[in-house]
């Protein structure tokens, strides 16, 4: 097999080209095989903002594809169909998932039905109650909905909750879920309500919360979340499931 395919890029780091759902590689070498970490970027800022998590990644002996989370539910099938992508070209049968606000609906959807992702890290991610209760995801900071309104394609903030309807979890699809979920959160973030992480708490078998400073109701950031997701990141390489 050849190390590359057109439109991505294999080898070191960089920007994906041509339309893909894959914006960044790194450490990808089918000579030397790293274990795999799969970045799904969410809906609130930029991706580029993740660039400096990516790297560290990479420099701690990662091979990292970041991607953008699909627009229209919650399906993991997307998370599981890039694994096999990439199986010639990094070490999938222990991966990680991180995602990052609307990001982590399909890490989870996707560690659910995939057993090769033993850790599953999500940051600033709504799992429900937003999406359950329209009156409350419009009273989210404009900011965020006008963040939301570019991400699902939404023709108006008033239209957000029939866009965003196919992404609520249910406890009963998380509970099979079999590897570690890492769970961050900032207490003042709207977009992670006490109910969700108390849904979480009592859905998932085996996880832990970390909670870190927002900031002006934000989600976590900075070097402290990163450190704490690469070390998950390192978990998923000796991780066995129970």
């Amino acid at each position: 097999m050849s190390d590359e395919q057109p439109g991505v890029r294999w080898r070191g780091e960089g920007r994906v080209t041509g339309g893909d759902a894959v914006w960044w590689t790194g450490g990808l070498d089918p000579r030397r095989p790293r274990p795999l970490t799969v970045v799904v970027t969410g809906a609130l800022g930029g991706p580029e903002r993740h660039l400096p998590l990516l790297k560290r990644l990479v420099r701690r002996g990662h091979a990292v594809v970041a991607t953008s989370p699909p627009t229209a539910h919650h399906s993991g099938l997307p998370l599981s169909r890039l694994i096999d992508r990439f199986a010639p070209l990094a070490v999938t049968d222990r991966a990680c998932v991180i995602g990052f606000d609307l990001g982590g609906i399909p890490a989870l959807a996707a560690a659910a039905a995939d057993e090769r992702i033993r850790v599953t890290q999500v940051v600033g991610t709504p799992v429900a109650r937003l999406f359950d209760e329209p009156e409350l995801l419009l009273s989210l900071p404009t900011r965020n909905l006008d963040a939301l309104v570019r991400a699902t394609g939404a023709p108006r903030r008033e239209l957000l909750p029939e866009a965003l309807g196919g992404f609520a979890l249910r406890a009963e699809m998380l509970y099979p879920l079999p590897g570690l979920v890492r769970v961050a959160y900032a207490a003042d973030d709207p977009l992670t309500p006490p109910q969700d992480l108390a849904l979480l708490r009592l859905a998932l078998a085996n996880s832990e919360f970390r909670a870190f400073p927002g900031g002006d109701g934000a989600a976590p950031e900075g070097g402290p979340l990163r450190r704490w997701l690469v070390a998950g990141a390192r978990t998923a390489r000796r991780r066995a499931l129970r």
